[in-house]
């Protein structure tokens, strides 16, 4: 098995999206862990995603056909 932990934390994310989880659940069970380990050692932002504020956005409303 491999060395997950030389890995970034966008690597092992990456891998978890191309892994097929039926054909490897081993490989995903490791790199969850090890992207569990990084977290609880503060090595993975808090915010990957950035927050919105939705008050800035302004969405248009499509007039429909009974107005």
């Amino acid at each position: 098995m491999k060395d997950y932990s030389k890995y970034s934390y966008s690597e092992l994310y990456d891998m978890l999206d191309h892994i097929n989880q039926y054909k490897y659940p081993e490989k995903i069970e490791a790199i969850e862990e090890e992207l569990k380990r990084k977290k609880e050692a503060g090595e993975i932002p808090e915010l990957i995603v950035p927050s919105i504020n939705w008050r800035d956005l302004k969405f248009w409303k499509r007039k429909t056909s009974d107005q």
